[in-house]
């Protein structure tokens, strides 16, 4: 069975009942002001006999995804946002028994060969309806996930320094004089800091 069959067999259900969106390999939660929280499956070919693939979770507000498409013009700012402007992004690791490793690597996951199927599929619909999505739905809420960002209960990458993550989730709320203060505490020495700080002045209106 290919991977995107499996998935709409398999996560499909719990994934619909929890609001999320599919779009190919990728699942889509979206809060009211747009912030999205994303699940992909990544393919990794390696043999004939089991699919092996990556599974991965995002959140990208709203703001950080107009910051990272700046350029590209509002037809750009308004397409569905995808992981490249994560602010968060961790890997959901799979059991030992549907896992394949890759030593230094996360382990991704399996199933054909020696790995059934259906456990597969258990499996992943397990960690997402109890793990994974309620993570998700919680950090759209940009108050959770500053304070996920700054003291992490679990193990993520951070797509922004703290000065800019601090920015991107409070620009479109702050006051101005809490937005200057935010902006004192930019990291500089990140590439095209001058630049953040004006759009997000403009962004804010107060440019």
């Amino acid at each position: 069975m290919s991977l995107s069959r499996w998935i709409k067999k398999h996560v499909g259900e719990v994934a619909e009942e929890s609001g999320l969106v599919r779009d190919g390999l990728v699942y889509r939660l979206t809060s009211g002001r747009g912030d999205v929280a994303l699940v992909e499956f990544v393919d990794i070919r390696l043999d004939r006999e089991s699919e092996v693939f990556s599974v991965r979770a995002s959140i990208v507000p709203s703001s950080a995804w107009g910051w990272s498409q700046r350029r590209n013009g509002e037809r750009a700012v308004r397409q569905a946002p995808d992981s490249s402007a994560a602010l968060i992004r961790w890997d959901i690791e799979p059991p030992e028994a549907v896992a394949r490793d890759f030593g230094p690597l996360a382990p991704c996951w399996t199933y054909g060969g020696s790995v059934n199927p259906e456990a597969a599929g258990v499996a992943l619909a397990a960690v997402l309806g109890t793990e994974t999505i309620p993570a998700m739905k919680r950090l759209l809420d940009r108050q959770e996930l500053l304070a996920e960002f700054l003291a992490p209960s679990f193990a993520f990458h951070r797509g922004r320094p703290v000065g800019w993550a601090r920015t991107l989730l409070r620009v479109d709320d702050a006051s101005p004089e809490e937005l200057e203060g935010l902006l004192g505490q930019v990291e500089t020495d990140y590439p095209v800091a001058d630049e953040f700080v004006a759009w997000a002045r403009t962004r804010a209106g107060r440019a």
